[in-house]
């Protein structure tokens, strides 16, 4: 686990968590996103109804100066909070989305198009994704020259740049990444206690 790549980590159990560890637990983003919308809802209210009621000319009797800066102050600070804690949970959500379904992908037979966006994330020339995948097959670095009609400096020479661009050191790292890679959205099975 130690030797990913730099472009493309995951933790133990997928994806890494975009938020902080105190907010880990899904009920309790959950409440702070409702909590964000409800100071949003009154904030907005407050503009709203202080806005209709100063047009329709409803309002009798008129709040102190100093008491409606207040409240125009804190709903201003409510509508801005808002609007951040929505804009991380949006992103959040997103990023939550492109792992999904990149997960989606693999699980669905689409291996191809996952490993031709990780060999594009990792930068990889159409020469280095063949001997990547002859290499992730097994073949030597002689047989590889043979099937390109190249010779085994150059592959070698191509494979250490697989290496290099993947932040991986071997054939079998690559291997087990890409493996990994194909498994992450599958869950491990329960043991049973009998």
């Amino acid at each position: 686990m130690g030797n990913q790549p730099a472009r493309v980590r995951r933790s133990a159990g997928g994806a890494r968590p975009a938020f902080p560890s105190f907010l880990a637990s899904a009920p309790l983003r959950a409440g702070l996103l409702y909590a964000a919308l409800i100071v949003q809802i009154l904030s907005a209210a407050f503009f709203l109804g202080s806005l209709w009621s100063d047009v329709l000319g409803l309002r009798t009797h008129p709040i102190p100066w100093a008491y409606q800066e207040y409240i125009q102050t804190l709903a201003s600070v409510g509508l801005v909070v808002g609007v951040v804690t929505s804009g991380l949970f949006l992103r959040h959500s997103r990023k939550r989305i492109a792992a999904m379904g990149q997960q989606i992908d693999v699980v669905s037979g689409n291996f191809q198009s996952h490993m031709d966006w990780l060999f594009d994330s990792w930068d990889l020339s159409c020469s280095e994704r063949t001997v990547a995948i002859l290499a992730m097959k097994g073949f030597t670095n002689r047989e590889i020259a043979e099937f390109r009609g190249k010779s085994a400096s150059t592959i070698k020479t191509q494979l250490n740049a697989v290496f290099r661009k993947s932040g991986l050191g071997t054939r079998q790292q690559l291997t087990a990444f890409l493996v990994e890679e194909l498994m992450s959205g599958i869950a491990m099975p329960r043991e049973s206690r009998d």
